[in-house]
């Protein structure tokens, strides 16, 4: 057979460079979006080590920072260099995107039940669950569900516990922020979250909790190996929240740990059905 000639592609058109004018346009917003429901801008400065001012003409787009500056606010927000380049719903839709398609090749075998938004709604929550690193200690934090194209997708914050074992003088941390995938089941639901650091947590969820459908009562599996006075399991509750941004924001500049009696009454006991310790 004679050598088949492939056809000729058109070259691509290269993208147009962006103007310094645009770079800071879009670091700006990026920056603001970061900014959203954390500390105030005067404690988030001193967090970062930045100058007030200056970083007031980031937010703006009338400026935007040296290399060791962005390499300070990047890892204080943990996002890379592209907040420069691409929007920030870009880049989060693409991690998300990353790494729920592996969860479809390779763990979610078969079509999964879509969540019943009846049961569990698209909207803010607050993640109760007791520490897997300190004893006799709680942890919660504010999540985000969100439906996309009929998949769920779960997505929250903690704080950095590690770094602040390492400087218990230190007020605030960056937080971790970890992605999920929702999962229907006939009795409830499951998520399945990954942090940057690829630490994978495995949850279950049931619908309702002692007749009050608002808050879901169930278990959480960190995956990793067992660590002595560390636990890898533990009693968790989804607690659905009203729209209340204040409320969201409250709960955002809280600390995470508390002791249990902080949590609510009908929290308090669910904690307490799941033993610690596997």
């Amino acid at each position: 057979m004679p050598d088949r000639i492939a056809p000729q592609r058109p070259t691509p058109t290269p993208k147009p460079a962006m103007s310094p004018t645009e770079v800071r346009a879009v670091f700006g917003q990026n920056l603001r979006k970061l900014c959203e429901g954390g500390p105030p801008i005067t404690v988030l400065c001193q967090q970062i080590g930045i100058n007030r001012t200056q970083f007031n003409r980031y937010l703006s787009g009338e400026a935007f920072p040296r290399p060791d500056i962005l390499a300070r606010i990047c890892g204080h927000f943990e996002v890379d260099a592209r907040i420069l380049l691409e929007p920030l719903d870009k880049l989060q839709q693409a991690q998300t995107g990353r790494f729920q398609q592996e969860l479809l090749d390779k763990l979610l075998i078969g079509r999964s039940h879509p969540v019943n938004p009846d049961t569990l709604p698209d909207g803010m929550y607050r993640f109760w669950r007791k520490s897997f690193m300190l004893q006799g200690k709680i942890i919660t934090n504010l999540a985000l569900i969100k439906t996309q194209d009929d998949v769920t997708l779960f997505k929250g914050f903690e704080e950095n516990l590690l770094l602040k074992q390492e400087n218990p003088t230190a007020r605030r941390f960056p937080r971790l922020a970890y992605f999920g995938l929702v999962r229907g089941h006939v009795d409830g639901v499951s998520i399945y979250c990954q942090d940057r650091q690829n630490q994978t947590n495995i949850n279950f969820f049931e619908f309702g909790l002692e007749g009050n459908m608002r808050f879901y009562p169930g278990f959480s599996l960190l995956v990793r190996r067992r660590i002595d006075g560390m636990n890898r399991m533990t009693a968790a509750v989804l607690e659905r929240l009203p729209v209340d941004p204040a409320q969201w924001r409250a709960i955002v500049r809280q600390d995470s740990v508390h002791d249990i009696a902080y949590a609510p009454p009908i929290v308090q006991r669910a904690l307490q059905r799941v033993p610690d310790g596997l």
